[in-house]
């Protein structure tokens, strides 16, 4: 949860070298103005840090307040111009998205995302049956295209779940699943 400046640097900084963006404000500029797949990305999640600050810094602060509308709003276009919808505060940092031009999007609606987590086109994470049934994801894990989520349940850290699986189970750490309904197929401990 980002709520100071330093943190939101932080975030920022650690979001814009997993999505390989140059730090060169003006090699940004451009890579976004040739809709560049990374430039783009980077475009949405740097929007979405903004509000997640202004929003856990809004309580009694008018200007943080105003902030977080101006950000939301921004957000909420950009998700559906390059279709991408994460919930505000629930990803850690270190978050990549690869593939946006890939067909589909991106839905992350989990509980909680650790931190260096990756998400190709097409993944879906969501609820079932309630607000509260999402799943939390551990760290350093990735996401084929296509995979989905659902349901109330933790995937470990380490995981990589393959391309088009469906989990709707617990994953245990240091793995990788596929399937669907998913399955351990590798485990990578000694690895």
């Amino acid at each position: 949860m980002i709520k100071t400046k330093e943190q939101l640097k932080f975030y920022l900084r650690e979001d814009r070298k997993r999505n390989n963006v140059s730090s060169n404000q003006l090699s940004y500029i451009l890579r976004l103005l040739i809709r560049e797949d990374h430039a783009c990305i980077f475009h949405y999640i740097k929007n979405l840090r903004h509000c997640e600050y202004h929003l856990n810094n809004s309580k009694n602060n008018i200007i943080h307040k105003i902030l977080f509308l101006f950000y939301k709003t921004r957000m909420t276009y950009l998700g559906s111009k390059y279709n991408i919808s994460i919930r505000l505060n629930s990803c850690g940092y270190g978050l990549r998205i690869m593939h946006l031009a890939g067909g589909g999007g991106v839905r992350i609606g989990a509980k909680k995302v650790g931190n260096y987590c990756g998400f190709n086109a097409g993944v879906l994470i969501g609820q079932k049956d309630g607000e509260d049934n999402r799943p939390i994801i551990g760290n350093h894990v990735a996401f084929g295209p296509g995979a989905k989520a659902f349901g109330n349940l933790i995937i470990g850290d380490n995981v990589f779940v393959a391309a088009n699986a469906v989990v709707t189970k617990d994953i245990p750490n240091n793995c990788i699943v596929g399937g669907i309904p998913a399955k351990i197929i590798k485990n990578t401990n000694n690895q």
